[in-house]
């Protein structure tokens, strides 16, 4: 089976506007984790960075499959984050596994639901994008070393807002509706919805799966048997 991405997210509306702009230094301040730099949005729905702050961790997943749009997502040992990029075919620039360096300085931090991104600005769906001609300011690819981190093993229950934006792993699981599309298909307009399928434990408990209407494979079936499920 092909290996597909699995994340959690959950949806909140935010606003607010960029109150700054970049200033780089050559040497940046100091070096954050992810989950360093998630803290600085804690309690609020968006901030603007106006230190000279940097992450750096590997591109976890990308828009390879059509799965993220304008999105690459970046893991250290902390956590993980997604990047606001407006830019189509980030895979081609950004491939998995590569290790990436983001000046954060004038960049903001939104919390859409729980879930908080890094991009420009906020808007109503998370943070807008940073435009193609200010992507070379803020990344920097530091490695090309393309081995993937390790997924951690998990069961449904120890799942947290820690580990969203992570590589996981759910061992022994099967979907609910084996043979079904990935996502369902519109009747009236044939375009593909995006769509939560349910896998099951050995006990029975159940996970959603929300799979992204733009995924190059919304109309290929659900696999049947038990087996690992990676994302």
């Amino acid at each position: 089976m092909r290996r597909i991405v699995l994340y959690i997210s959950l949806l909140l509306s935010v606003s607010c506007n960029r109150a700054t702009q970049a200033v780089y230094d050559e040497t940046p301040e100091r070096l954050l984790s992810i989950a360093g730099l998630k803290t600085l949005c804690d309690g609020q729905s968006s901030v603007v960075i106006t230190r000279d702050v940097v992450i750096r961790g590997q591109v976890v997943a990308n828009d390879l499959y059509g799965e993220f749009d304008r999105r690459i997502v970046l893991q250290d040992a902390s956590g993980g984050i997604s990047l606001a990029l407006d830019e189509n075919r980030l895979s081609e620039r950004f491939p998995f596994g590569i290790q990436i360096e983001v000046r954060c300085n004038g960049l903001s931090l939104c919390d859409y639901g729980g879930k908080i991104e890094l991009g420009l600005t906020p808007g109503q769906y998370g943070c807008t994008p940073i435009p193609t001609d200010e992507i070379d300011l803020h990344l920097r690819i530091s490695s090309r070393n393309e081995a993937l981190p390790r997924a951690r093993d998990l069961t449904f229950a120890e799942v947290g807002s820690q580990h969203i934006d992570t590589r996981v792993r759910f061992r022994d699981v099967r979907f609910a509706t084996p043979g079904q599309h990935w996502c369902d298909t519109d009747p009236e307009t044939g375009q593909t919805l995006t769509t939560e399928r349910e896998i099951i434990d050995p006990q029975g408990n159940r996970f959603p799966v929300r799979t992204v209407r733009s995924c190059d494979y919304a109309l290929e079936t659900l696999p049947t048997g038990s087996g690992s499920l990676i994302g």
